[in-house]
């Protein structure tokens, strides 16, 4: 009888939803890992704080974080770059608030063009709604031509209406550029990118025509909706996306070069 009460009261005990997120890491994982970043940033030079970052990368642990956190904010590019990189990765929310405090205040980061638009791809990896703010941050005509490429794909990879609106409005900004000494004729100078990056929001395949773009957002913006996943793609501006966010190899040739960014080398993405 009295297994059956107890039976009976598990059937109608409420059911509890499973923990959000991945699982904690290993204590010992974590443990090893602050010894390590410890060490290296209080004892060693750069080239052992960026071995410390790289080996403890994945692991997601708030202290670990901290640390790692550091990278940032170091005086070496080299070992600014490793954080950049393990923070781009890290399914983390104080990593990624602490991407967008880097991009926010450290104007020395933003010296190195290559640094620069690998800090901005970083945090577009994340594909965060949140974002879509810090993104903007000197988002001119000016900006070096690399990070205002991460820059556009980065709000390509946020599935958000704002990022169609923040897209369009970014194409007439570094667009003022257009035909000052000799160059571009008259077109966008990244009209590939911004084609890119649209088409795999909205779906819409109007290619490298500004006007068309815009014309079609005057007619159907207020209603519009970005899909929560792209659909409809043409097959080679689909691979030219997902190959830029996927996570590149880096021996010998193979290395990417200022930070992994395709850029503009990209010629199968069009239309």
């Amino acid at each position: 009888m009295l297994n059956l009460v107890l039976a009976a009261g598990l059937l109608l005990a409420p059911l509890q939803d499973p923990p959000e997120g991945p699982p904690p890491p290993d204590p010992e994982l974590v443990e090893a890992a602050l010894v390590d970043l410890e060490q290296a940033f209080k004892k060693g030079k750069a080239p052992e704080r960026v071995a410390a970052i790289e080996k403890h990368a994945e692991v997601n642990d708030a202290e670990v974080v901290r640390w790692i956190g550091k990278g940032l904010e170091d005086k070496d590019d080299g070992v600014k770059a490793a954080a950049v990189e393990a923070f781009r990765w890290l399914p983390n929310e104080k990593a990624l608030a602490a991407l967008h405090d880097a991009l926010l205040k450290d104007k020395e980061l933003k010296k190195n063009d290559a640094l620069y638009a690998a800090l901005v791809k970083a945090i577009g990896q994340h594909g965060d709604p949140s974002s879509i703010d810090v993104l903007l941050d000197g988002a001119t005509a000016a900006a070096p031509k690399e990070a205002t490429i991460a820059r556009i794909y980065s709000l390509g990879h946020i599935r958000d209406k704002r990022s169609v609106e923040e897209l369009l409005d970014l194409m007439r900004k570094t667009g003022r550029l257009r035909g000052k000494n000799g160059g571009g004729g008259g077109q966008q100078p990244l009209s590939k990118q911004f084609a890119v990056a649209l088409h795999v929001l909205t779906g819409e395949s109007f290619g490298e025509d500004e006007k068309a773009w815009m014309d079609w957002w005057k007619e159907h913006g207020k209603k519009f909706e970005v899909a929560e996943e792209a659909q409809g793609l043409d097959p080679k501006i689909k691979a030219h996306f997902d190959k830029y966010w996927s996570k590149q190899p880096a021996r010998g040739a193979e290395r990417p070069k200022r930070g992994g960014d395709p850029g503009d080398e990209q010629r199968g993405a069009e239309r």
